[in-house]
């Protein structure tokens, strides 16, 4: 198999890696091709190579080019395929002074005696093959493979899958102190290579290997042995000498095997030394009364996860020996009760993990000895009762774990002894107070009784634990709270009362915790939290989640709070009366699974960065809600009720280039992809993402969404076209259309009476849906002139009139299927240049006679299938150029033309007609299937019959002439003479005609973009009578809600002040004075002062502003000079607008935010600036949108 070179000719190593320069030594060093490098100390550095696999035989992998002088640490790293790798004799015998070699992954069957000749000053070596990983595939060593590595310490040779190594491979290495031999399949510690000599091994990692049984004089070479592993394997019996020799041994472990019982002294070589023992995860039942015995300086002992009963840890020997004995570790045992002389010796105890056993009684002074013990843990038994004597003793106690017991009171002189406890869990018992014996631990600084079946708190306890921290009172049946449950715990800062049916809570409860950090009154029946929390300045932490709370306000809480929970509740509205947002240090925010149907920008903290929202029923969301909100990272909007997103909805302060971009989530919801769905499926292109201000939406692929046209699916937001986002109109006027109270207005869109019209943002899409019978037996006359699908299928139009669709220049879909249409007049298609689909199925058409469908050279699609067809034309399809689709199945025709002209044709359906069989046809058809390279082109070529002696039905195959019949063709089946193709020269000169007097409409139509365009382009004002206005001292005042400021002030002023041209604005709210008495003359101040007058008209204003009287009266003034300009913020109904509006807008310009061209237009509306200069306001930013 082929390498891949490690190396690579000098020549291209010095131009490919030239370049890499570091201090002293590194600036010398020079890699190989697949190799880094990194330097280690002033003398050496480490290189790491990657390969595919190892070469060795007459093509070896060359190390050669490897700097010997430098090189201290090399690390060798194969791929991770079976790939067999060989290395060679000699590998690395240039690199002297190399000290630590590792060769991981390289699939190796052997190692060579002299792989490793010249590394005289090697001290570790690593040999990984990850064998194990590839079955029966194991690592042989040649007896002399290490013996040049004399100075080698460390040898790792693990997870190559070995069963053996030759019995005096470790002689030679007179240094060696660690050997891991960790996931191979050594059975026998006889075959682990020391079985001829005594290497100086300090610590052997055996585990994880097949060892069944320990032999006698198993490990007795390995005199220096101190630490030895050989847990996870399968060791089911140990002998009794098997531990002989190892009289240093400090550390055994033997945990995860099989073993049912230790031999009495299989401990005793090791007595005077071992300090660690490990039997965790045996079988073992019953152990040797003199096990442990002369254990002095046994300091840990692991016996957990066994079968250890009672009797055997009653037995006054046991643990007699251990009195330096500081962790002992017996859970998940089956002890069923403690003896008074169980633990008499171990004084010096510190740790006694007893969970999860049987016990059902403690004796009387049963740790009495254990005055050191800091820590006992006893969760899980079965006690039902502790005595007044059942910790004594236990003096140094801190802390105490009785949970999930069977526990119903504490004696009152249970810690009588442990007066420095610091923390004790009594959860899951069945206590119904709190002990009174907690109130004489004044040491305590955290409580657990939380799953307990407490009542009542009043006069607890724990009052007066001047040092009590944490309480946990969760998961009982506290009920109601009232004044003083809390006093006298100055110390408390976390609280716990989840899951308690607390129905109400007195105000002023909390008053006496004032400093609390962190409260949880989550999963009860709270309705009302009003004054709960008005005194916890310090509070950090507040959780009210799954209550009844159904009204909220910011007030409720205090400023400080950085993290409130409040989801599953029944809360409708996020209040904010006192606009704290600015003030507020809320960082996160779960509000998720309530009611909340809007969203507005005061609903959010400006400081907030983590908002849940799911599962409300929000519909709206205002404009510019998140607009402010500078730290915002993620918010979830998944699970509600949101049909459209504006793009407002998400605008954004501008995030910092250096920070990523806010996630929001926003799958499943009802949406409808309307018009103002479409930029969504933008946002993730490079226009939006350089703006930097509009988020990330994490989960666009996950966003469904139902297509406005009922005709068209619903399906994946990223899979929908941008013609597919429609909105709905019965009637609409383009704002530079000005006939739009005259009859005949071009570009005034007026959606036929019955039927229904959508359009997408740009009007590139108009669909007009007449279809189901809504037509009334006639094509409707008032079609909108940029209509671009019509839908008439399903109506009853027995004739289409001549010049029907004459001016609708852009339809490019028309459905007339089962309509009954019996007649096409010539020309009815004239005009329809574009089209591109034209549906004529299932009527009742007879024949065509050559002018149906001219003029339609771009037409794609022809379905003419059930009809009645007898005779066509060989002219029909001539003018159809551009044609792929056409279906004449299941008619009468017998014989007709073949359009070979049309190159393009792919589809042809002419299945279910009864044709002729003449030869002249059946080679015609040959020659057309032939030409188009096989069947592809009829697609129900073997289901076309001819009808034969007018009796037999024969397959019309192409290759099947012998049936045809030698009679005269003629052009139609019927008889009729072919008629000529007429193009008289009038119709051409009436279309010329048609186009000019077309160009000058639309010329006068579309005047006002086009002066907008010329205007913003090369500042020529076109198509408007100059008028002379003076100079005034601002060129316009805004006019706004006070909720809409940040609209105004961070995206209309700083663009209109510090764009091109500069305009200087007056502002409502940040140039006027507020105080009552002066406005209403601010105002009309500023009006007569100003050259225009923008009035940012929105929900807001129209709720707050407009229904003052002095405000309507001072904004007529700017009416009657005509000088006024609306911009519509949000969803306003035209419908809903005051009279008055009304009266603006027929003498106004007016603009809606989002529109597209929106600053060139509003711009063309200011008045001109070009002879004045402006100075730019500093205290604002350009935006862009």
């Amino acid at each position: 198999m082929r390498r891949r070179p490690v190396l690579a000719p000098p020549l291209l190593l010095l131009l490919g890696w030239l370049g890499a320069v570091r201090p002293g030594v590194a600036a010398r060093y020079v890699a190989p091709e697949d190799c880094r490098w990194e330097p280690l100390d002033a003398a050496g550095v480490a290189l790491t190579c990657a390969v595919r696999s190892l070469s060795g035989g007459p093509e070896p992998t060359n190390f050669s080019l490897i700097q010997p002088g430098h090189t201290a640490r090399l690390t060798v790293r194969c791929d991770d395929l079976l790939v067999p790798s060989e290395l060679s004799n000699g590998s690395f015998g240039h690199l002297s002074g190399l000290r630590s070699l590792a060769i991981e992954r390289c699939k190796m069957d052997s190692l060579p005696a002299l792989a490793f000749s010249g590394l005289a000053e090697l001290h570790n070596l690593s040999l990984r093959t990850h064998n194990d990983e590839w079955g029966t595939r194991t690592l042989r060593l040649a007896p002399d493979s290490l013996t040049p590595l004399r100075q080698l310490v460390a040898l790792d040779l693990s997870r190559n899958n070995m069963d053996y190594l030759p019995p005096s491979i470790l002689c030679p290495l007179v240094q060696l102190a660690l050997l891991n031999l960790t996931r191979n399949r050594f059975a026998d510690a006889s075959q682990m290579g020391f079985a001829e000599c005594s290497p100086p091994l300090h610590r052997l990692d055996a585990a994880h290997n097949e060892l069944r049984l320990l032999p006698e004089k198993a490990f007795s070479p390995l005199r220096q042995l101190r630490h030895l592993r050989l847990d996870h394997n399968l060791i089911a019996r140990a002998e009794q000498g098997a531990l002989s020799g190892l009289a240093r041994l400090q550390s055994l472990d033997l945990a995860h095997n099989a073993m049912v019982s230790l031999p009495p002294r299989f401990l005793q070589p090791a007595e005077a030394s071992l300090s660690e023992l490990y039997l965790r995860n045996n079988s073992l039942s019953a152990l040797p009364p003199t096990l442990f015995a002369g254990l002095h300086q046994l300091t840990m002992l692991d016996l957990a996860h066994n079968q250890l009963t009672s009797a055997w840890l009653a037995q006054p020997r046991t643990l007699a020996d251990l009195t330096r004995l500081a962790a002992l570790d017996l859970s998940h045992n089956r002890l069923t009760r403690l003896d008074g002389a169980s633990f008499r010796s171990l004084h010096n105890l510190q740790t006694l993990d007893l969970q999860h056993n049987l016990i059902e009684s403690v004796a009387d002074s049963a740790f009495g000895s254990l005055y050191n013990l800091h820590t006992l843990v006893l969760s899980h038994n079965r006690l039902t009762r502790v005595g007044g004597h059942t910790f004594s003793g236990l003096s140094a106690l801190g802390g105490l774990y009785v949970d999930h017991n069977r526990l119903e009171s504490l004696a009152a002189d249970a810690f009588h002894n442990a007066s420095n406890l610091q923390e004790i869990i009594l959860a899951g018992n069945r206590l119904p107070a709190v002990p009174p014996v907690v109130q004489t631990l004044q040491s305590l600084r955290s409580l657990d009784v939380a799953d307990n079946v407490i009542t009542d708190i009043h006069n607890a306890s724990y009052q007066g634990l001047r040092q009590l921290y944490g309480l946990n009172l969760m998961g009982n049946h506290i009920g109601n709270l009232s004044q003083g449950v809390f006093r006298e715990l100055p110390s408390l800062r976390i609280l716990n009362l989840a899951r308690n049916g607390i129905q109400s809570i007195e105000q002023g409860t909390f008053d006496d915790i004032p400093d609390l950090h962190a409260l949880r009154l989550d999963s009860n029946f709270l309705d009302d939290v009003n004054g709960l929390f008005s005194n916890l300045h310090d509070l950090i932490m507040l959780n009210i989640s799954a209550n009844r709370v159904r009204w909220f306000d910011y007030a409720l809480i205090p400023i400080g709070l950085q993290w409130l929970d409040i989801h599953d509740n029944q809360v409708e509205a996020l209040g904010n009366y006192f606009e704290l947002e600015s003030i507020l240090k809320l960082r996160t925010l779960d509000v998720s699974h309530n009611r909340l149907t809007e969203l507005d920008s005061s609903s959010l903290p400006n400081g907030i960065e983590i908002v849940f929202l799911k599962g409300n029923q929000l519909r709206r969301i205002q404009p510019f809600t998140f607009l402010g909100k500078q730290n915002l990272t993620r918010v979830d909007l998944t699970d509600n009720r949101l049909d459209t997103l504006d793009m407002t909805m998400f605008r954004l302060s501008e995030v910092p280039s250096g920070r990523p971009l806010p996630q929001f989530m926003v799958a499943d919801n009802p949406y409808l992809c309307d018009c103002r769905m479409e930029w969504l499926q933008r946002l993730g292109s490079s226009l939006l993402d350089d703006s930097r201000q509009y988020p990330r939406v994490v989960d666009l692929a996950d966003v469904v969404c139902r297509l406005s046209f009922g005709r068209r699916r619903a399906l994946p937001l990223v899979q929908a076209h941008s013609s597919e986002f429609l909105c709905r109109y019965r009637n609409h006027c383009f704002a530079l259309c000005h006939c739009c109270d005259f009859d005949a207005c071009d570009c005034e869109m007026v959606c036929p009476d019955n039927c229904t019209c959508y359009y997408d943002q740009s009007w590139n899409t108009n669909i007009v849906d007449c279809s189901g019978g809504r037509a009334n037996g006639a094509v409707p006359k008032q079609l909108p002139m940029d209509v671009t699908e019509l839908y008439l299928d399903g109506n009853d139009i027995p004739a289409l009139s001549s010049h029907t669709y004459i001016g609708r220049k852009n339809m490019k879909v028309l459905h007339l299927n089962a309509s009954n249409v019996h007649t096409i007049h010539n020309r009815t298609f004239s005009g329809l240049r574009t089209l591109r689909v034209l549906r004529l199925d299932r009527n009742r058409l007879a024949a065509l006679h050559g002018f149906e469908f001219d003029g339609l050279g771009e037409l794609r699609e022809l379905y003419l299938s059930y009809n009645q067809l007898t005779s066509v034309n060989n002219a029909t399809f001539v003018p159809l150029r551009s044609l792929r689709v056409l279906h004449l199945d299941h008619n009468y025709i017998v014989h007709m033309a073949l359009p070979a002209q049309l190159a393009e044709l792919s589809d042809m359906r002419l299945a279910d007609n009864p044709w002729t069989c003449e030869c002249h046809f059946a080679h015609e058809l040959a020659d057309f299937v032939a030409a188009a390279g096989g069947d592809h082109r009829v697609r129900d070529l073997f289901s076309v019959h001819c009808m034969h002696n007018e009796t037999t039905v024969v397959p019309l195959l192409w290759n099947n002439a012998t049936l045809c019949t030698n009679a005269s063709s003629s052009n139609e089946v019927s008889g009729h003479e072919r008629q000529p193709l007429l193009l008289p020269a009038l119709v051409v000169a009436g279309v010329l005609l048609l186009v000019l007097v077309c160009t000058v409409s639309l010329a006068m139509a579309y005047r006002r973009p086009v002066s907008v365009w010329l205007y913003t382009r090369c500042g020529v004002r076109v198509c408007l009578r100059a008028e002379a206005e003076e100079e005034k001292l601002f060129d316009a005042f805004v006019s706004y809600s006070k909720k809409d400021e940040s609209f105004v002030a961070q995206i209309l002023a700083p663009e209109l002040e510090c764009g091109i041209p500069a305009y200087r604005l007056c502002l409502h709210y940040r140039d006027l004075p507020m105080a009552g008495g002066y406005l209403t003359d601010a105002i009309s101040e500023a009006v007569e002062s100003s050259r225009r007058t923008i009035v940012i008209l929105s929900e807001h204003f129209l709720k707050s502003e407009w229904c003052r009287y002095e405000f309507k009266s001072t904004h007529h003034h700017g009416v009657r000079r005509r000088n006024l300009v609306v911009i519509f913020l949000g969803r306003v109904s035209f419908k809903e607008l005051d009279p008055d509006i009304r009266l603006w807008l027929k003498s106004s310009t007016f603009l809606r935010w989002g529109e597209k061209r929106f600053w060139d237009k509003l711009r063309y509306a200011m008045p001109d600036t070009r002879h004045r200069k402006v100075a730019a306001r500093s205290d604002v930013a350009s935006v862009h949108i």
